[in-house]
C-alpha cells in the first residue's frame, strides 16, 4: 500500500505542476497579447526621447525661429479685373499673412507695395469659374503664399517665411 500512496501523492504533484505551468503560460500569453495591441494602437514607430539620432526634418526646425504666430494684414482689399471673365469680371480680395517671425513682420510691411502688385498680377489670372471651388480656393492661396514667400527670401535667411496666407474677404462680381 506504500506504494500506492506514494503514486498519488506523485500524480498530486504533477498536477499541481501542471496547473501552474498552464497559469504561467496564459499569463505570458495575456500579456505578449497586451503589448502588441499597445504597439498597434500607439503606432509603435515612434523611438521614445532622446533616442536616436536627429532628422534632418528636426534640425531645420531648430534652425528656424518659431514662436508664435504672427499675423500681418495687408491692408485694404486688392481689387482686379479678371482676365478670364466668366460670369465674374471683377475679384476683390483681403489678404492675413502669417508668419512666426517678427523680422519678416517687418519686412511685409516693408515689401507691402511689391508684395500687392505682385499678389494683384497672381490674382489677375484666376479663372472665376475655377475660384468658385474649395480647391479653386486652396490652390490660389498656395500660389499667393509661394509668390510672397519668393519676394520675402530675397532679403531673409529663411525658406519660407510666410506660413499661409488667408482671405479674409473673397468677393467676385
Amino acid at each position: 500500500m506504500a506504494e500506492g500512496d506514494e503514486a498519488a501523492t506523485e500524480k498530486k504533484g504533477s498536477n499541481k505542476l501542471v496547473v501552474i505551468l498552464l497559469a504561467v503560460l496564459i499569463v505570458v500569453i495575456l500579456a505578449i497579447g497586451a503589448v502588441v495591441t499597445t504597439l498597434l494602437l500607439t503606432g509603435g514607430d515612434d523611438k521614445p526621447a532622446g533616442e536616436g539620432e536627429e532628422t534632418t526634418e528636426q534640425s531645420e526646425e531648430a534652425a528656424e525661429p518659431k514662436g508664435p504666430p504672427i499675423t500681418v494684414s495687408l491692408g485694404d482689399p486688392i481689387t482686379v479685373n479678371l482676365s478670364k471673365p466668366n460670369d465674374a469680371n471683377v475679384l476683390q480680395v483681403q489678404l492675413d499673412l502669417v508668419t512666426r517671425d517678427p523680422k519678416i513682420e517687418e519686412m511685409i510691411k516693408t515689401q507691402r507695395s511689391r508684395i500687392v502688385n505682385d499678389v494683384m498680377l497672381v490674382l489677375s489670372d484666376v479663372d472665376s469659374a475655377e475660384l468658385r471651388t474649395r480647391a479653386g480656393k486652396e490652390s490660389l492661396q498656395e500660389s499667393l503664399t509661394e509668390e510672397i514667400n519668393r519676394i520675402l527670401e530675397d532679403d531673409s535667411e529663411l525658406e519660407q517665411p510666410v506660413e499661409n496666407v488667408y482671405f479674409t474677404k473673397l468677393l467676385m462680381q
